[in-house]
């Protein structure tokens, strides 16, 4: 079995020396090795070689050069990313989530989207601050909840002047962005660099969840997406993604939405609510947390929770998706819910992975069943080192999708 290199920073690694022990399972060249076959550590279960056949081969044709790998990061603001940073409204929180620090860690990894999250608007921040490589002049990120909105939110455009909207940190050739489709939409813009549209698309017709696809020269740009000055109707985007065309890359897309628990995660009122809309966007692959944290601290029923999981883990499966179920970190004991409260949740979790035959990465466990001040923001999220220890779990899991966990 070869050593697995899970995490990375000097930050990382202070924060793990003060873990239990089975936390520091996962630390550079202390990984657990199992005879008889290459094997996951203590905190992998169900992983059976098999059920990650669709990741398995979406991984193998990124790295033969023939497709992009997508992997969905689905969750609530502990996949957000936010407390990764001192004030995470306006501090490019979202570059340190364990999404984006997964991409890092991935060859051929790439932080290759931007996404909405209703948290930073209904909080009084600028999603510019949580993703420095967004501009939103002109846009404002709606808070339909209601709807189970992808992500928690639309960037919503009532204007036609708009600036700058997107500049990704990688060279780009092709932009792709998804948007809500109603009769009574208008129509918007998709162009680079303040130069003339490269696509103009229609959102007026039934109602839809749809990509629209723009290409341009090979470099490093600027997008700029503007509502066309014809039409006074509004226009709703949801998400976006840039890349190079002629490389290879796995897409690590972020889907976490503050404060959503696992119901959020099945309403299907609109195609842009979230279960369909991701199934629309078909990862290879989502890890999805499930907003556990939420429903343990908000003491939905058990019964609710594991009937919320099994529906999206259905959904994804029926568009040809692998799915891993994963814990969220220890949240504080008596700020919010008990540790034996906490446990039941993840007891559950576990339990769902076997019956449903998906892998699961027990975060909770791994980060040892209690919360610790050195890996956490607050109460309930982790800080850039905490993010940095659940993404070198995730690493483990996806690198090598046919290795077996030892229960």
């Amino acid at each position: 079995m070869r050593r697995r290199e899970f995490i990375t920073g000097a930050a990382a690694l202070a924060a793990c020396a003060q873990l239990p022990d089975m936390a520091r399972a996962l630390t550079p060249g202390h990984s657990i090795t199992l005879s008889g076959a290459d094997r996951l550590p203590v905190g992998f279960h169900n992983f059976t070689g098999t059920n990650l056949a669709k990741w398995q081969a979406a991984l193998a044709a990124q790295q033969r050069g023939t497709a992009n790998a997508v992997l969905g990061c689905l969750g609530d603001s502990t996949v957000a990313g936010q407390g990764a940073a001192s004030n995470e409204l306006a501090s490019n929180a979202k570059s340190l989530s364990w999404p984006t620090q997964l991409a890092k860690l991935v060859p051929g990894g790439s932080w290759s989207s931007v996404w909405g999250d209703n948290n930073v608007s209904a909080n009084a921040g600028d999603p510019h601050g949580f993703d420095a490589r967004l501009d939103r002049s002109g846009w404002t990120v709606d808070y339909i909840k209601a709807s189970g909105t992808l992500c928690g939110g639309f960037f919503h455009d009532q204007q036609t002047a708009l600036a700058n909207f997107f500049t990704p940190t990688n060279p780009i050739d092709t932009i792709e962005v998804w948007y809500a489709q109603a009769p009574d939409n208008g129509y918007f813009s998709i162009g680079v660099d303040g130069g003339p549209p490269l696509a103009t698309v229609s959102c007026a017709g039934p109602n839809a969840f749809l990509k629209a696809t723009a290409n341009c020269t090979l470099g490093r740009h600027t997008i700029n997406l503007q509502r066309m000055p014809n039409t006074e109707s509004d226009v709703y985007l949801t998400g976006m993604r840039a890349y190079n065309s002629a490389v290879k890359e796995v897409s690590v897309y972020n889907l976490g939405g503050c404060r959503w628990g696992s119901a959020d995660f099945v309403v299907k009122t609109y195609p842009w609510s979230t279960l369909p809309a991701v199934a629309a966007i078909a990862p290879n692959l989502v890890i999805f947390q499930a907003g556990i944290v939420n429903d343990w601290d908000n003491r939905i029923p058990l019964s609710t929770v594991t009937a919320n999981m099994t529906n999206v883990i259905n959904a994804l499966k029926a568009v040809k998706c692998d799915v891993i179920l994963m814990s969220g970190p220890p949240s504080e004991a008596g700020v919010y819910a008990s540790y034996e409260t906490q446990e039941a949740y993840v007891a559950n979790m576990k339990s769902l992975a076997y019956a449903a035959n998906v892998p699961f990465i027990d975060v909770w466990a791994l980060f040892g069943g209690r919360w610790k001040a050195s890996a956490m923001f607050d109460s309930l999220h982790p800080n850039q080192a905490g993010y940095e220890l659940i993404a070198g779990y995730a690493r483990a899991a996806i690198l090598d999708p046919a290795s077996r966990s030892a229960s």
